[in-house]
């Protein structure tokens, strides 16, 4: 374990004595300091501020620094902060940003330092610009949302509420029976389980819900087939039938999974009859 912090000590000095060595020309011109220096080791995130009483500079090096992300923006409360990429779209420099972390760095400050000397003097245009766009796009997006919710009902999809906010729409269904009358009526019936402890990062996801399933009530599914896809805020993972059957039972949509749970219950028998 001491040699593992090791590594995160001994990698973050290296990270932070190359982005302040890449940024000394900028703080030097424009008057920005060190603000504060961040790891997170969960996401292998190193990060390092510069700012000015006009602007902030966030440098960060994800994985362990092999890649560089930059954002800015006002220094501000409650300011939103922009990719360098963004800013690149729109003032193209003669020769592209590329190489390894290190090139990328001193790629980057040379860029702005060269670019975006009006930003680093605190001229605020560039950043209302991207504000305007970004509630354009938000409005733009809200729009779409709405024409295909309209689009679902008249189609006849039912939308249901799960605890993470999503978004899940789906086909009516029979009222379903339960678990247990169900496993009676089928007792050959086989189990499609899913556990939440399997899904890589779960504790820090929050709750996992089945928000699409790809096979519906009384269709085959075939072994090692995709049947249902389980989400949370921030990843999904799809669940495959251990074997062929019938899907005969199944819980719905945006249902959350805390414990080890049978999500479905699928009849091999129904293949033999349907000879397939």
């Amino acid at each position: 374990m001491q040699d593992y912090y090791k590594i995160h000590a001994d990698a973050l000095q290296y990270f932070k004595k190359e982005v302040r060595n890449a940024f000394a020309a900028i703080c030097s011109d424009f008057g920005l300091r060190e603000e504060k220096v961040i790891l997170r080791d969960t996401d292998n995130l190193f990060q390092v501020t510069f700012s000015s009483s006009a602007i902030r500079i966030v440098v960060k090096g994800i994985n362990w620094g092999m890649n560089i992300a930059i954002d800015f923006g006002l220094n501000t409360k409650g300011s939103n902060l922009y990719s360098i990429l963004q800013l690149i779209k729109e003032r193209k420099p003669e020769i592209p940003v590329a190489g390894n972390q290190i090139d990328q760095l001193f790629g980057y400050a040379h860029y702005l330092g060269t670019y975006a000397v009006d930003i680093l003097r605190g001229e605020t245009t560039f950043f209302y610009e991207q504000e305007a766009l970004k509630k354009q796009e938000q409005e733009n997006a809200r729009k779409v949302m709405e024409a295909e919710a309209a689009r679902k009902l008249a189609e006849g999809y039912l939308k249901i509420d799960t605890p993470t906010k999503e978004l899940i729409w789906r086909k009516p269904r029979p009222l379903l029976t339960t678990y247990n009358s169900t496993k009676d009526k089928f007792p050959n019936s086989f189990e499609v389980v899913f556990n939440p402890g399997d899904l890589l990062g779960y504790s820090q996801y929050g709750e996992a819900i089945i928000s699409d399933w790809k096979i519906d009530l009384g269709e085959i599914v075939r072994k090692d087939e995709v049947i249902c896809e389980i989400s949370t805020d921030k990843v999904s993972v799809e669940v495959v039938a251990p074997h062929t059957g019938r899907l005969i039972w199944l819980l719905e949509e945006g249902i959350a999974l805390e414990s080890s749970t049978c999500i479905a219950l699928c009849d091999p028998e129904a293949v033999i009859t349907d000879k397939i």
